[in-house]
C-alpha cells in the first residue's frame, strides 16, 4: 500500500468537509476522485499532503505515519501535487520553476554557495538536467527561458506537472489539471497524464472532466457532501444510480464528454 487514509475526518467551524474518509492507492495505480463541487476533494488533498492536517484519523504514506507531517517533509518522501488554481512562481522561468522545485532534494548550503563547491557544482550540473528531463517530459523544454506567466494556459498546467515531477515523486496529486483548458489542450494533457502511467507514477486524480476520468483511470472514488458514497472500476461507478443522482441530478443519463 502506498498511500493509506483512515477515518479521517476534518471539519471548518462545525461543518465536515472530510468525515470519516477510507482510502488507498497502490503502486502504479491511477484513482480519479470525482463529486460535486464543495464534496470536500480539495480538502481531502490539504489533509494528506500536510497543508491542512486531519482533526481525526490517520494517513499513511509508505507505511509511515504522515498525519501531523510538514508538506516539506511529506514532499521529500516522495509525494508530490498541483493545484487547483495554478500557483507557479510566475515571475520566474519555467526552468527556475523545476530548479526551485529541486529544493526538496538539495544537500548543500550557504557555505557551498559561497565558496563554489564540488557538491554545488555537482547539484547544479543536476539542476540543469532535471530542467532538460522535466520539461522534454511535459513537452515545453523550448520555452524553459520564458517567464511562467507568459507561457499559454494550457503550457501553465503542464509546468505544474513538470514541476512536481522535479521532486523525484512516487504519487502524483493532479487538482483538476484539465480545469479551464480548451478540448486541444485536454487531449495534450492527456498524453502527458498517459505517459506518467506508462512510466508507473501512482497517480491520484482530482478532475471534472468525465471523459479523462473515465479514459484514464482504474478506480473511481466519489464523494458528496465531505463523505465518500461510492468506489469502484469507472464502469461500475459511472452506473450508480447513487452517484448518478448526487453527480449529475435525477435524469441525467450519462456523464457526457466534457
Amino acid at each position: 500500500m502506498l498511500l493509506e487514509a483512515k477515518k479521517v475526518t476534518k471539519s471548518f467551524g462545525g461543518l465536515y468537509a472530510n468525515d470519516r474518509i477510507d482510502f488507498s492507492i497502490d503502486e502504479g495505480e491511477i484513482v480519479a476522485i470525482i463529486g460535486p463541487n464543495g464534496s470536500g476533494k480539495t480538502t481531502f488533498y490539504n489533509v494528506i499532503t500536510g497543508i491542512s492536517p486531519a482533526d481525526e484519523g490517520k494517513v499513511f504514506f509508505r507505511g509511515k505515519d504522515i498525519t501531523h507531517m510538514r508538506p516539506e517533509k511529506i514532499t521529500s518522501m516522495g509525494m508530490a501535487r498541483t493545484f487547483q488554481n495554478i500557483r507557479l512562481f510566475s515571475n520566474m522561468t519555467a526552468a527556475e520553476n523545476i530548479v526551485i522545485a529541486r529544493h526538496c532534494r538539495r544537500n548543500t548550503g550557504i557555505l557551498d554557495a559561497l565558496i563554489h563547491s564540488a557538491r554545488q557544482k555537482d547539484e547544479e550540473r543536476e539542476n540543469e538536467a532535471f530542467v532538460k528531463k522535466c520539461l522534454e517530459y511535459v513537452g515545453i523544454y523550448d520555452k524553459r527561458d520564458w517567464k511562467a506567466k507568459n507561457l499559454p494556459y494550457g503550457m501553465q498546467r503542464r509546468l505544474e506537472i513538470a514541476r512536481a515531477l522535479a521532486t523525484e515523486p512516487s504519487l502524483i496529486l493532479l487538482d483538476e489539471p484539465a480545469a479551464g483548458m480548451n478540448p486541444n489542450e485536454k487531449d495534450e494533457l492527456m498524453e502527458v497524464i498517459r505517459r506518467l502511467k506508462e512510466d508507473r507514477y501512482s497517480i491520484l486524480l482530482i478532475e471534472h472532466a468525465m471523459r479523462m476520468v473515465m479514459n484514464i483511470s482504474e478506480r473511481v472514488v466519489v464523494f458528496d457532501h465531505g463523505q465518500k458514497i461510492a468506489e469502484g472500476t469507472p464502469d461500475k461507478v459511472k452506473n450508480d444510480p447513487v452517484v448518478i443522482e448526487s453527480y449529475l441530478g435525477k435524469g441525467a443519463s450519462g456523464y457526457g464528454n466534457a
